[in-house]
């Protein structure tokens, strides 16, 4: 087949972007999953501001843009935390009492904030978001590698409260940012729940799965009929690039996980702060 300025689309049906556009939206995937498994999170943090870039180029409707790449990002975490959380429950780093009682309080939380996003202006999504995360992310970089080393041991159960409350915050997060909470869950259960660093990872990485899934139900029912929309989103996801993504996503997710078991949390985690801070900066500055 001849390739006409490689601007040829695929044509699947579904997709309606490039070629050089698919390839590359699968490998941010990669990268998405492999971070997703790495320090359970959801990867929106790196979804978000490349999806809004691509649709500020592609002539998407600057009313509906950012509620697109939140909600797209929202259904791509359903997969990548997904595929993370079965390679953490392998490793035995889950606390499935925690998983059940954060994911649900989040994901019905989660849910319901995402109709109160889908009213505000995409600039305003934008500034959460980046708020959101460099708060996480400075919580992150202000910790000790001896205050580290003292949290390695579950030393009691966590509250029911306090998972519930946990949950609350991750699913105003999750549908605010188009994060899966992990940002926030993660710095909540091992600051205030004392529960151990990979053992928090582990964990955010099952509940995520829940409170994404709600949450992308939620941005679809509240996509739905509003103009500006392209014709291949369903309400306020977009399936071209998010296929592309969740299939990158899976490939590369249960490293993630592998690599974390195996590696000291507290170098890793200062990087993954620092990279946090440069991309929510470009966002509020931009």
């Amino acid at each position: 087949m001849r390739l006409r300025n490689l601007n040829l689309s695929l044509d699947l049906g579904l997709y309606d972007m490039t070629l050089i556009d698919f390839l590359f939206f699968v490998l941010t995937g990669c990268v998405v999953g492999f971070l997703a498994g790495l320090f359970g999170v959801g990867g929106g943090f790196v979804m978000v501001p490349i999806l809004i870039f691509s649709y500020e180029h592609s002539g998407v409707s600057p009313t509906v843009l950012t509620h697109l790449a939140i909600g797209t990002s929202l259904f791509v975490v359903v997969f990548a935390s997904m595929t993370s959380a079965y390679q953490h429950r392998k490793q035995k780093t889950i606390h499935w009492r925690s998983v059940f009682l954060i994911g649900f309080s989040s994901a019905l939380t989660a849910f319901a904030t995402a109709r109160l996003a889908a009213e505000l202006s995409g600039r305003h999504l934008q500034i959460a978001f980046a708020i959101i995360v460099i708060a996480a992310a400075i919580r992150m970089l202000t910790e000790s590698e001896t205050q580290a080393e003292k949290k390695l041991e579950l030393s009691s159960m966590p509250s029911t409260s306090g998972l519930v409350g946990v949950g609350v915050a991750a699913g105003v997060v999750s549908a605010l940012a188009g994060i899966g909470g992990g940002l926030f869950t993660i710095p909540l259960m091992y600051n205030f729940l004392k529960m151990p660093l990979k053992l928090s990872i582990g964990t955010s990485s099952a509940a995520i799965v829940i409170t994404a899934f709600f949450a992308v139900i939620g941005y679809i029912v509240s996509g739905i009929g509003r103009l500006g929309l392209p014709e291949w989103g369903v309400g306020f996801v977009d399936l071209q690039r998010g296929v592309a993504l969740a299939i990158g996503s899976v490939f590369l997710a249960r490293v993630g996980a592998y690599v974390s078991f195996k590696t000291h949390p507290f170098r890793l985690k200062k990087l993954f702060a620092l990279f946090v801070i440069l991309i929510s900066l470009y966002i509020l500055l931009k």
